[in-house]
């Protein structure tokens, strides 16, 4: 953990940094961002990474529950989600893997049937998910970037770029104006429990660099529809050049 001296000295040296311009386009405001999280060349080396995280979640008819998940993912589109809780004093673990347009999800040993709906949501999230990396859209033209203008976040002043690419969902990216750290992701996407479709808010939050000089947030608040969802601490967050493909196979 940063000593107190050196998160006065970020917060000076961020305060002083030159906000956003009107003129400023999509592109410019991404570069920005890329620079901010550690630069193009170590992004674009570490392909891949593993995340441990703990809160809590809302469950459909249950309410609140503490949860524990360990996430891995490798570009371009293998992703892993391991998640614990316990619901009416049952203990779950839901293991949940994306590897191209291959997913599946086994709860307590019994996998669970991937209809349409769960198919949008893997498509969804692994789209995001690419979106996120920023350096995604440096080189790919398949990308149509737009300003969406200012807005609180974190309450902090943050400009907004929408992402829209052919066949997939439009998501909208948030960074801040002063650090250029990416600060919220929107998009629209399928709640699995009713099947509706929702506006999904991740929320980030108190960035910090790895020994990599790799910014990376210690909080994520997910909201649906402007409803609480999750609530989590990221305990660990671990970037990698590569992971065993077998790690993404049921």
């Amino acid at each position: 953990m940063r000593h107190v001296t050196v998160l006065l000295l970020s917060a000076a040296v961020f305060a002083l940094a030159p906000a956003v311009r009107a003129a400023d386009e999509p592109k410019d405001i991404i570069a920005k961002a890329i620079k901010a999280n550690g630069g193009e060349e170590k992004l674009n080396k570490f392909q891949a990474g593993i995340t441990k995280i703990k809160g809590k979640l809302q469950v459909p008819n249950i309410g609140e529950t503490d949860f524990t998940s360990t996430n891995s993912f490798m570009y371009p589109d293998k992703f892993k989600e391991e998640v614990e809780l316990t619901v009416a004093g049952m203990k779950i673990a839901i293991v949940s893997i994306g590897n191209g347009d291959q997913y599946s999800i086994n709860a307590n040993g019994t996998e669970v049937p991937i209809e349409d709906n769960l198919k949008k949501v893997f498509k969804n999230a692994s789209h995001a998910m690419k979106v996120a990396r920023l350096t995604t859209m440096v080189k790919d033209k398949g990308y149509e970037l737009s300003l969406l203008g200012e807005s609180d976040v974190n309450k902090a002043k943050a400009i907004g770029i929408k992402v829209a690419m052919k066949d997939h969902t439009d998501v909208n990216l948030y960074f801040d104006v002063k650090t250029h750290y990416l600060v919220k992701v929107e998009s629209r996407t399928i709640d699995p429990a009713s099947g509706n479709e929702v506006t999904e808010e991740r929320i980030l939050q108190g960035y910090e660099k790895n020994a990599d000089g790799l910014a990376t947030p210690k909080k994520i608040t997910v909201l649906r529809d402007g409803k609480p969802y999750m609530d989590a601490e990221i305990l660990e967050m671990k970037f990698l050049e590569k992971l065993d493909e077998g790690d993404f196979k049921k």
